[in-house]
């Protein structure tokens, strides 16, 4: 398996949290948090910590292996049983970032095209990212993730006395409860950066690159909501669907580029793609593990396919996807923050060197992966 850079690590991670979260997430923490909307990141952030703590204590274990495949060489039987649990849950992620990206591309750039065509030409080129393995997407990532972090951090200076610093009064006195519920909402999207390790081996994802991913996403996600509150107004910005979006289109630089929200777009909508490229390379790979004789690549089309599909069957329209983030954080918490403590008490290596009998059957056991990883170091990079 392809060895990947901290500074990679850190953007695929950024990535992660930040790619669909900061779509319309924000609006909904606006809602219950009013002015300390911004406090709601943070708060998620901080809840994060501990399983991002258990999965490098897990990954350490497991220095050469992702963790479907330590899940499956440890526990074969109760391994695959876990994982097809899991491969549900990553097919109604990439059915709802889906539905989302969709239906935010219908809206902003292609208002004229049928849903359903808009939604098949982002498969395509979902499919296609996909296939060309995770090392394409975490180039990718390289080139996206730093243009959005430029735009977001260059936006300051052109609002400049559009800032309203009153709107955050009172300061020191938030409504805890509104904050909670915030957090609440925030959560089940940050989460997905707990992807990660899902798909990245040991050596890569080390505390270093994890922990600076995670403290870098969660300020990007702090400044833009802090930057929306000050710019768009609480009580307009907890009622919009897209909050980001409203607020790019308050830049205006002169009357030559009063449209100047369409050129931000044509560079954030790469950097969705790119996150929704790993949801559905991730789904993929779970049935490659699960199945160790299955050609990864013949399965991105299929679930593609799968994953289109869920995205109209679960959600009709977008309010659908708005009012599902209540329940969907419950399901993120089980999975994605307390399973990752249970898989480090769980999950140990195969020990070496307790009969003849054992080392023929775990060789065979994990010769399929062995042979790819070797294929992976030979190539550059690693396909499904």
């Amino acid at each position: 398996m392809k060895q990947f850079t901290t500074r990679q690590i850190v953007l695929l991670g950024v990535l992660m949290e930040v790619g669909i979260t900061l779509i319309h997430a924000p609006a909904q923490a606006a809602d219950h948090a009013n002015q300390h909307a911004y406090w709601t990141c943070i708060i998620a952030a901080i809840v994060l910590c501990l399983p991002i703590w258990a999965m490098l204590k897990l990954k350490r274990r497991f220095p050469d292996q992702d963790l479907m495949q330590a899940m499956v060489s440890s526990h074969p039987v109760l391994g695959r049983m876990l994982l097809a649990v899991y491969l549900i849950l990553f097919l109604i992620i990439f059915a709802r970032d889906l539905r989302i990206i969709t239906d935010f591309v219908e809206v902003v750039l292609l208002p004229l095209t049928p849903i359903v065509v808009t939604s098949l030409i982002l498969l395509l080129t979902l499919v296609f990212m996909a296939k060309g393995g995770i090392s394409t997407i975490v180039n990718m990532a390289e080139i996206f993730v730093p243009l959005l972090i430029l735009t977001l951090l260059t936006m300051p200076l052109f609002f400049g006395r559009n800032m309203d610093f009153s709107v955050l009064r009172p300061y020191l006195h938030p409504e805890v409860d509104g904050v909670i519920k915030g957090s609440w909402r925030m959560l089940g999207y940050m989460a997905d950066i707990l992807m990660v390790p899902f798909v990245i081996s040991g050596k890569s994802y080390n505390g270093r690159s994890a922990w600076y991913g995670h403290l870098l996403g969660t300020a990007f996600l702090t400044m833009l909501v802090l930057l929306s509150e000050l710019v768009i107004g609480v009580p307009i910005f907890s009622r919009l669907f897209y909050p980001s979006y409203e607020l790019v289109r308050q830049l205006q630089l002169t009357d030559f580029l009063d449209r100047f929200d369409l050129f931000v777009a044509a560079l954030t909508v790469p950097t969705f793609l790119t996150k929704i490229g790993i949801d559905l390379y991730v789904t993929s790979l779970a049935v490659k593990r699960m199945f160790s004789h299955a050609w990864g690549s013949l399965m991105v089309w299929p679930v593609g396919l799968l994953g289109y599909v869920c995205s109209f069957m679960l959600f009709s329209n977008i309010v659908q996807v708005f009012d599902f983030s209540r329940e969907w954080t419950a399901v993120m918490i089980i999975f994605f923050v307390l399973m990752p403590l249970v898989l480090w008490m769980l999950l140990r290596p195969k020990s070496k060197g307790k009969g003849g009998d054992d080392k023929a059957s775990n060789g065979e056991r994990d010769s399929s992966s062995q042979l790819e990883s070797r294929q992976g170091d030979r190539t550059g990079h690693t396909h499904l």
